[in-house]
């Protein structure tokens, strides 16, 4: 079987050392889980069905939306 994969040389150097060292995988996976949770988190205080309007949100807490928002920009950027 042969495989042919397209990446920079800096992911295959990252790749590489994912595979020599599983520790920092780990450890990177687990920051990585950590803010996916912290993501969810910040939904929930921030957001709740609007009860008057059926499949909307609202939100309940500008502050944790305001967080939310940063978190998103920086996440996603």
């Amino acid at each position: 079987m042969d495989i042919t994969v397209k990446m920079t040389a800096e992911e295959f150097e990252e790749f590489r050392a994912w595979t020599k060292d599983k520790n920092r995988y780990n450890a990177d996976l687990a920051r990585t889980v950590k803010k996916w949770e912290t993501f969810a988190a910040k939904v929930c205080y921030a957001l709740d069905m609007d009860p008057k309007r059926p499949g909307k949100a609202k939100i309940i807490d500008q502050e944790h939306a305001a967080e939310l928002l940063e978190m998103a920009k920086d996440f996603f950027a």
